[in-house]
């Protein structure tokens, strides 16, 4: 019955439900369109199940099928949050974090046809969804005409199918543009490490620009065209994004800090340095950096095999950052950072990966360490000039380090490419890095006979030790103010009762006073107390009356800017 009263006859009836259950069903398929579409919007196909053809006809992929063939593996192996990582999709909205004036400008981008990018990947033991979410991110990020082919090199992984599962996948997920962009893939039946097959890649690829891309990265929006701007202003030009830290154990992604620039330090490791803007320079601009995070790196190909690549006598993992940084700079090139492009990268606590033996030689190294110190000592050999000296007072066990070349290859080019001498760099490039050096009177191990100053990092208790332990304490007499510094900015001091300590560097010059030294030849006179460090008995450490011969004490630095007096 009708609101009027009226009571509808059967068919008319029959026929109002009928229309009234058609448009419920209208309403309920578009919602099931509205919703789908929203999903897919908000995952950019995340979870949208992709084909692809082979000969049984078409068999579909998903994604999550992808990721579960992952060897099983605590987080602590990949050192980062595995399972957000599976649960996260292929790829995440990103926060926009680049400033306000890099979006509100046009690019001025070089004509496709001659700016053609090859993207070198090489891993090992990368989680699936880890390596997957990079991959997709690039794809889905990277404007179709300038990307010309993908590389990925897989360096010996435990996961041996990963590569041949990634290929299936991405045959469907690029079926629309298969024939646009070049894929290659190559696994390297036993570790080759990270410098060797990124040196691998770039011999395959036949891009203008080759761009070196870590494995476990997220390109944000708009992240090509800000670096191939600036290319294209000099082709002897290497550039790095603005890499924005991704936390390894909440895969949170944050902003990363455009008043940082790359730099090292005399034991050629890679340090931050803050950025002096200049007048009427932007934060957002282009700037000049003397060296790279080694994750992410474009350049002209050509340019890169000129300079003979990362340098192939460096294993596994380690200083190849550095050392093609100091060959740009004083071979012609120079290296940018741009904060305009934007790169989310993790960067892990720790190495996830192992480094096998280098030698049989019984030097208290781990593997790792010695890794590290057998890439440094070629580049200290190899570019460093008169200023190796300064590498080996800091690391004196690298002198024992056998190599297994000479440095022809190197001079050669240096003579070829009319390289400049380390110096100009110091005075041109990274003035920071002569400035601690001008700053020191002394540096390096201080030995005691056979044995060296040393202080434990557990407790800072001082002892003397072997000189050729790894850990071996690394000390600084600094020029103006007189103080023995540690690394960790700890100084020697004189306190009550004669007590020799170990304290925070002072900044006041009551402190300061009770941390002066002077060198008396070969002695350690305390200024204050006029007495000098001693090692009369074995392990035992005091001040005493200053003698002129006495063998215990003399504490001989590695390296003396300063004649002693």
């Amino acid at each position: 019955m009708f609101a009027s009263g009226k009571i509808c006859r059967p068919r008319r009836c029959l026929f109002y439900i009928i229309v009234f259950l058609i448009c419920q069903l209208i309403l309920v398929l578009q919602f099931i369109v509205y919703k789908r579409n929203n999903d897919i919007t908000a995952s950019k196909f995340s979870s949208q199940p992709l084909h692809h053809s082979n000969d049984s006809g078409i068999h579909f992929l998903d994604w999550r099928e992808f990721i579960s063939h992952t060897p099983p593996r605590s987080e602590d192996y990949y050192q980062y949050n595995l399972h957000l990582s599976d649960t996260l999709g292929v790829i995440r909205n990103l926060p926009s974090t680049r400033h306000y004036g890099c979006m509100t400008r046009p690019f001025k981008l070089p004509p496709p046809l001659a700016s053609k990018v090859s993207v070198v990947i090489s891993f090992h033991n990368e989680a699936r969804s880890m390596l997957l979410r990079t991959v997709v991110s690039l794809l889905r990020r990277t404007p179709e005409e300038y990307l010309h082919e993908l590389i990925l090199v897989d360096d010996g992984s435990q996961d041996v199918t990963l590569l041949d599962d990634l290929m299936r996948w991405m045959d469907g997920f690029l079926a629309a543009r298969r024939d646009r962009l070049g894929l290659i893939f190559r696994r390297n039946q036993k570790r080759m490490g990270l410098i060797s097959s990124r040196n691998r890649g770039a011999s395959l690829a036949s891009g203008n620009y080759v761009l070196f891309l870590d494995s476990h990265c997220e390109v944000n929006e708009e992240w090509l065209e800000p670096l191939l701007e600036r290319l294209a202003l000099d082709p002897h030009l290497a550039v790095s994004p603005l890499l924005d830290p991704i936390d390894p154990t909440t895969l949170s992604y944050r902003k990363g800090n455009e008043m940082l620039k790359g730099g090292f330090d005399w034991s050629l490791h890679f340090h931050w340095l803050k950025r002096q803007l200049a007048i009427k320079e932007l934060p957002e601009m282009a700037y000049k950096s003397p060296a790279f995070a080694g994750g992410v790196l474009m350049m002209s190909r050509d340019w890169f095999l000129m300079l003979g690549s990362f340098n192939s006598y460096l294993k596994i993992w380690g200083g190849e950052s550095i050392e093609l940084a100091i060959k740009l700079w004083l071979c012609g090139g120079q290296i940018e950072i741009v904060p305009c492009s934007r790169i989310g990268h993790i960067f892990r606590r720790r190495h996830a990966f192992d480094f096998p033996p280098q030698s049989d030689q019984d030097q208290q190294l781990s593997p790792a360490q010695e890794t590290y110190l057998h890439n440094s000592k070629i580049i200290a050999e190899s570019w460093l000039d008169e200023y190796k000296n300064m590498f080996y007072a800091l690391r004196p066990v690298a002198r024992r380090i056998p190599l297994d070349h000479t440095y022809d290859e190197m001079q050669k080019l240096r003579r070829e490419r009319q390289c400049h001498p380390f110096e100009w760099y110091l005075r041109h490039v990274n003035p920071e890095l002569r400035l601690h050096f001008d700053e020191l009177s002394a540096t390096g191990t201080l030995r005691n006979e056979d044995r060296c100053l040393h202080a434990r990092q557990k407790n800072s208790q001082l002892i003397l030790a072997s000189c050729y332990l790894s850990d071996i304490t690394q000390w600084s007499m600094l020029r103006s103010s007189g103080q023995l510094s540690t690394q960790r900015e700890l100084c020697l001091g004189v306190g009550l009762r004669m007590r020799i300590t170990l304290q925070p560097c002072g900044r006041n010059e009551t402190t300061r006073k009770s941390q002066r030294w002077l060198r008396l030849g070969t002695h350690l006179l305390h200024a204050e107390t006029h007495l000098c460090l001693d090692n009369p008995l074995k392990d035992r450490l005091e001040m005493s009356t200053c003698r002129s011969h006495a063998v215990s004490q003399s504490f001989q630095f590695a390296l003396e800017m300063e004649a002693q007096t």
